[in-house]
C-alpha cells in the first residue's frame, strides 16, 4: 500500500490556513489573551484548519521565492487579527467603562491582576468585561463568528499578494467605537459621582470642619454601585445592542479587504 504525501501547494495552503485561523483566535473575546494555554489554542487551531481544508479553494500557483511565502503568511497574519480584533472591541469598551468608573468611584487601589490583559484592572472594570463575555456567549455569537471566520476563506481567499491596506482603514474607522461605547456606558455612574463631588463641595464650604475625604469616600462608592445596579438593565441592553452590530462590521470589513 502507498501513502499518497502532499506537494508544495497542500503544504503552503495549509500554512497559510492555519496563520490566519491562529491569529484570528489569539484575539478571539473569551478564548485570547492568557486565559487559555497557547496548546489549546494551537491545537484548535489545527483542528479549524482540517475542517476548513476541504472548502478552500486551491492556489492559483505556488510563491516563486521565500520572500513571496512570506508575504503571504504575513498577510494571512495581518487579516486574522484583523478579523478578530473587531470583536474585541465591545469588550474593550466594556473594560474601559468599568475602569473609568472604578477610578471615580475610588476602587483603582482594589485592582485585580487581569489574565487575559496581563494588567493590573479595577473590579468594575472586570464586572463590565465579564459581563459582555456572558451577553456573548448567551447571544450565541462566537458560532456566528467562527462560521465567518471559514466563510472568509471563500470570500476572501488565501493566496493573494495584495496587503489588505484598505481593510485597515475601515478597521481604524470601526476602532473609534470604543471610545464612543464606553463612555455610554459609564456616562449614568460618572453622572451620578459627579453630582455627589458637587454635593460634598458645598458640604466642605458649610462645614470646613468636616474630614471630606473620610464621609466622600463611602458615600461615593455606595452611589456608584448603586447606580450601577439600577442601570445594569440598560447598560446589558446597550451591550447587546453593539454585540449584535457586529457581524455587520465583520463583513464589512470582510468587504474592505477584497
Amino acid at each position: 500500500m502507498e501513502w499518497a504525501y502532499p506537494d508544495d501547494t497542500s503544504i503552503m495552503l495549509f500554512m497559510l490556513l492555519l496563520a490566519r485561523t491562529a491569529s484570528f483566535f489569539a484575539v478571539f473575546p473569551a478564548f485570547g489573551g492568557g486565559t487559555v494555554p497557547r496548546r489549546i489554542k494551537g491545537a484548535v487551531a489545527g483542528v479549524m484548519c482540517i475542517l476548513l481544508y476541504s472548502i478552500v479553494p486551491p492556489l492559483a500557483q505556488m510563491p516563486p521565492d521565500l520572500g513571496s511565502a512570506l508575504l503571504l503568511l504575513g498577510r494571512e497574519v495581518l487579516i486574522g487579527l484583523l478579523l478578530g480584533s473587531i470583536i474585541h472591541f465591545v469588550f474593550m469598551a466594556a473594560q474601559f467603562a468599568g475602569q473609568t468608573i472604578g477610578v471615580q468611584m475610588g476602587l483603582s487601589a482594589a485592582s485585580l491582576f487581569d489574565p487575559s490583559t496581563k494588567e493590573q484592572v479595577a473590579v468594575s472594570g472586570r464586572f463590565y468585561y465579564l459581563m459582555a463575555i456572558m451577553l456573548f456567549l448567551g447571544l450565541d455569537l462566537h458560532h456566528e463568528f467562527i462560521a465567518g471566520l471559514g466563510r472568509s476563506f471563500t470570500l476572501v481567499p488565501p493566496g493573494s499578494a495584495s496587503l489588505p491596506v484598505a481593510g485597515v482603514g475601515q478597521w481604524v474607522a470601526l476602532s473609534g467605537k470604543v471610545l464612543t461605547l464606553g463612555v455610554r456606558l459609564s456616562m449614568p455612574v460618572i453622572g451620578a459621582l459627579l453630582a455627589v463631588d458637587t454635593a460634598l463641595g458645598f458640604l466642605a464650604r458649610i462645614v470646613p470642619q468636616m474630614n471630606i475625604f473620610l464621609v466622600g469616600f463611602p458615600v461615593k462608592i455606595t452611589v456608584g454601585l448603586a447606580v450601577m445596579l439600577l442601570g445594569i438593565g440598560s447598560a446589558g441592553r446597550l451591550l447587546s445592542d453593539s454585540l449584535g452590530s457586529l457581524l455587520t462590521d465583520f463583513y464589512s470589513v470582510m468587504s474592505w479587504i477584497r
